[in-house]
C-alpha cells in the first residue's frame, strides 16, 4: 500500500515524523508532500523507504496548477490514499481526484470553529464542500466530529475519530532540560512560570491570557509568562507591554518543544476554538498541571478536577482563578499533574495512532 500525506505548511513536526515511522514500521510506502517551496524533514533520512515532495504552488490562485500537479504525482507515484492536512491542502487533494482516480482521498480535519470565526463566507462554504467531496473523511476528537455534523452540517456518517498519538519518551519531565530552558529564557529558580505553546493568531486566547495573568501578578509577584510559537498580532503586544518588563517572555518558534514545556511550571491552554489541541496532551506528557478551556475535545483529555482544570473560553475572571489555584494549592495540584501524565500516556500513545490508521487504510482500500 502507498500512502501521501500532504499539509499546506512543513511536514517537519512531531506528528508527520511519528506517522511516517509508524506506517513504514507497519509496510506501508509513505510519502509525505507540502502545497509550497519545502525541502525534505532532516529526519526523512531515518526512515527508509520514505519519500517527500513540494508542489511549489502555495496560494489560493495556484489551486488549479496545484491540483493538477498533485494529481500527476498521485499517478505516477501509484498513491493509494492521500492524505491532507489543512486548508488549501483539503481543497487542492479533493480537485486532484479527478486527475487521479483511483486514489482514494482522505480530508484530515483539524479545526472546529477557527474558519467560521475568521472566515469569509466563501470559506466557510469551500470547508464545507470539501468535506463532502473527499471519498474519506476523519477529524481528532468526537467533539469535532459532532461540531462538524451539527454546526457545520456536513451530510455524512461516515466521519472517522483518529486520536493524535505521542512519543512519551520524548515529552516528559525532564531536569537538565528545565535547567537549560530556565537558564536560556532568564527565570530564577523561584519564578513561578506559567506557559502556552501556539501560533500567535486570532482565537488562540493570547490576549485573554494576558488579561488573566495581569489580575494575578499582585498576589504572585514571582508570576512569569512564556509564549512560544510563531507569529504577532498588535493587540497582543499592546497588552503585554502593559505589565512591567521582564514579566511575558515571546520565545517565538522552538523546534525543541519538550524544552520549552519544561522550562513551564504551570500550563495554560486559553484558546477560543480548538478541534482538539495536541499541546495539552505534550503538556501532560511533560508532567506539567494543565488549564484549558472548554474547546473542542478538551474534556475527551481532561476531567476537570481530577487530571486538569477547565474554564470557559473567553472568561478572564475564571481563567485568572485557575492560575492563582494552580499557584497556592501546590499540593492538590501536584496530583492533578501526576494523574494527567499517567491518563495521555495511557489514552494518547503514538502505536494506538498509527494502528488507527493502518486500519482504516486498509479498510478503505480491500477490494
Amino acid at each position: 500500500m502507498r500512502v501521501c500525506h500532504i499539509c499546506d505548511t512543513s511536514v517537519a513536526g512531531d506528528y508527520f515524523r511519528n506517522i511516517a515511522a509508524g506506517l513504514t514500521e507497519s509496510g506501508i510506502h509513505v510519502t509525505l508532500a507540502e502545497l509550497g517551496e519545502g525541502e525534505p524533514p532532516a529526519w526523512l533520512n531515518e526512515i527508509p523507504g520514505a519519500e517527500y515532495f513540494a508542489l511549489g504552488s502555495s496560494g489560493k490562485h495556484k489551486i488549479p496548477l496545484a491540483a493538477y500537479r498533485l494529481g500527476r504525482e498521485m499517478r505516477v507515484r501509484q498513491i493509494d490514499v492521500l492524505q491532507t492536512h489543512l486548508f488549501y491542502s483539503g481543497i487542492v487533494g479533493v480537485l486532484a481526484k479527478r486527475f487521479a482516480p483511483r486514489t482514494a482521498v482522505a480530508l484530515m480535519r483539524h479545526h472546529t470553529g477557527v474558519v467560521r470565526m475568521l472566515g469569509s463566507k466563501l470559506h466557510i462554504a469551500a470547508d464545507r464542500w470539501m468535506a463532502e467531496k473527499a471519498d474519506r473523511v476523519m477529524t481528532v476528537s468526537e467533539a469535532a466530529r459532532k461540531y462538524m455534523k451539527e454546526i457545520d452540517g456536513i451530510r455524512r456518517d461516515d466521519i472517522e475519530v483518529v486520536y493524535l498519538g505521542f512519543d512519551f519518551e520524548k515529552y516528559r519531565p525532564d531536569a537538565r532540560l528545565r535547567a537549560e530552558a530556565r537558564a536560556r529564557y532568564g527565570f530564577a529558580d523561584d519564578d513561578l512560570v506559567f506557559g502556552y505553546v501556539a501560533n500567535i493568531v486570532p482565537g488562540k486566547g493570547h490576549e485573554q491570557l494576558l488579561d488573566a495573568f495581569a489580575k494575578i501578578t499582585a498576589d504572585l509577584p514571582n508570576a512569569k509568562l512564556l509564549f512560544a510559537g510563531r507569529g504577532s498580532l498588535d493587540r497582543v503586544d499592546a497588552a503585554a507591554a502593559k505589565l512591567p518588563a521582564g514579566k511575558v517572555v515571546f520565545a517565538g518558534w522552538q523546534a525543541d518543544a519538550p524544552m520549552v514545556y519544561n522550562a513551564m511550571d504551570i500550563f495554560v491552554q486559553p484558546s477560543l476554538s480548538e478541534a482538539f489541541s495536541q499541546v495539552l496532551i505534550e503538556a501532560m506528557g511533560c508532567g506539567l498541571p494543565v488549564i484549558a478551556t472548554d474547546v473542542g475535545g478538551a474534556r475527551e483529555v481532561i476531567e476537570d478536577g481530577i487530571n486538569g482544570i477547565i474554564v470557559q473560553p473567553g472568561d478572564t475572571e475564571g481563567l485568572a482563578a485557575a492560575m492563582l489555584r494552580a499557584a497556592t494549592e501546590r499540593d492538590d495540584v501536584s496530583a492533578i499533574a501526576d494523574r494527567g501524565n499517567a491518563s495521555v500516556r495511557q489514552r494518547f500513545d503514538v502505536r494506538a495512532m498509527v494502528a488507527r490508521h493502518v486500519e482504516l487504510y486498509r479498510s478503505w482500500t480491500e477490494k
